[in-house]
């Protein structure tokens, strides 16, 4: 796949891109990136971030006084330690007040891309990827630089950091561990796909799984960077978007065609298949001591039990979903896009709570 059908994936598919015409010019819109903390919720959208309680979906606060449609923002925020950190579409990252959004502690202005995927922490570290083909590491404290990765192609995903190592998705085919003190290249391991989604860390066996577009899933071990298995060849597979699930010692993701799969996590043998019925980007996500659910991109949410994978219920959310739904406590955030609400919320028995439309 060459770079400008990566770049059209991005700007159209992965996150359910549309372009609209305004004064200021041409602009890519996103669906809301959403980070859900012990009392609220933090919504990045177009032109602001907002902070909205999580019982009332009241708005508590918001980042932005002045709105511009210059500034853009989608990525999920990160929050941690009474802080938010977020990149924007001005090539501009921030530290504000989880309190205040108003209240800056320091921007980050060295990128020359934009902020689409969520940052980590990996320390005193913040690890932001950018779509200028770096990821930078800045100080918590005072946002200096202190390293930088680079690339061949945008990173769009969220690192994942284990230990001392960061896991990155890259989009030319590999999936990468750096030293996290250093970013330094550990391993780089080959995929026959662009890795779009973020990859899961299962502790108990030391090992990475992540997805492609080419289509496959794969597990290597984190010390090593070996592959332990491949799924795909030969298989009726579409292209994986979202990060799988560990449920016990069964691996499950979904293809884009709605296909759910599940591996033994340490065979990669296939346990059982399910179809979801329609499309699907945002993936699948654990519903804790009941099973699981898929989010279709037509607004369908469908759950499974855990031990049976059989159908439980169907939800129809209005919209349509592009990124995972948020599972946390009792309560299930979905953000979407074409729709009178950003975010929609249900209890995890699918009862309808809250919904969130900026400027409410």
């Amino acid at each position: 796949m060459n770079k400008k059908a990566i770049r059209l994936l991005i700007l159209l598919v992965i996150a359910g891109t549309i372009l609209t015409g305004c004064a200021a010019g041409v602009r890519a819109e996103s669906t809301p990136g959403i980070t859900v903390s012990e009392d609220n919720v933090y919504l990045a959208y177009m032109t602001n971030l907002y902070q909205i309680d999580r019982t009332t979906g009241v708005q508590m606060s918001d980042a932005v006084e002045k709105v511009s449609a210059n500034l853009v923002m989608y990525a999920p925020p990160l929050v941690d330690d009474g802080y938010v950190y977020y990149g924007d579409l001005a090539n501009k990252f921030h530290k504000v007040s989880a309190d205040n959004l108003r209240s800056s502690s320091w921007t980050f202005e060295g990128a020359k891309g934009w902020y689409q995927g969520k940052a980590a922490i990996a320390d005193d570290l913040i690890i932001a990827p950018s779509t200028d083909r770096n990821i930078y590491a800045l100080n918590k404290d005072t946002g200096e630089l202190v390293w930088t990765y680079s690339g061949e192609f945008a990173f769009i995903s969220e690192p994942l950091v284990v230990g001392d190592k960061i896991v990155v998705s890259a989009q030319d085919h590999h999936v990468l561990v750096l030293d996290s003190k250093t970013g330094e290249e550990i391993h780089r391991v080959e995929m026959i796909g662009a890795v779009l989604s973020s990859p899961l860390y299962d502790p108990e066996s030391g090992s990475v799984f992540v997805g492609s577009l080419g289509p496959e899933m794969i597990s290597f071990n984190l010390e090593t960077g070996v592959v332990n298995w491949t799924y795909g060849e030969g298989k009726a597979l579409d292209s994986i978007w979202g990060t799988p699930i560990l449920n016990g010692n069964e691996l499950i993701f979904v293809d884009k065609s709605g296909m759910s799969i599940a591996l033994d996590k340490n065979s990669g043998e296939e346990l059982w298949q399910n179809n979801a019925g329609g499309e699907v980007v945002a993936g699948a996500v654990l519903v804790e001591g009941e099973g699981f659910l898929v989010a279709l991109e037509n607004g369908t949410i469908n759950f499974y039990t855990g031990d049976t994978h059989a159908p439980l219920r169907s939800i129809t959310v209005p919209g349509n979903i592009y990124s995972k739904p948020i599972v946390d406590g009792d309560q299930i955030f979905v953000p979407v896009i074409n729709a009178d609400a950003l975010l929609y919320t249900y209890s995890t028995t699918g009862v309808p709570g809250w919904s969130f439309e900026a400027g409410n």
